[in-house]
């Protein structure tokens, strides 16, 4: 029963000390960061359905040479 209310104790106090440091975060500004990451969007978005693409050609390849017998 003492490890547990040790172990309690060791979570509570870790609770209350990473408490303070979320609170000093709402100081940051982010506005840039997300902006930067807004623009990257649509460059993987295209890279994403390049390389889904290829792979549907190629499973469709395949299927079809299976159907083929070859």
């Amino acid at each position: 029963m003492k490890n547990l209310k040790a172990r309690l104790a060791v979570v509570v106090a870790g609770a209350a000390a990473s408490t303070g440091a979320f609170a000093q975060a709402s100081g940051v500004d982010v506005t840039s960061t997300v902006t930067s990451i807004n623009n990257v969007v649509p460059s993987i978005v295209a890279i994403g359905g390049a390389v889904l693409a290829v792979v549907v050609v190629a499973w469709g390849y395949r299927v079809v040479k299976g159907f083929l017998g070859r």
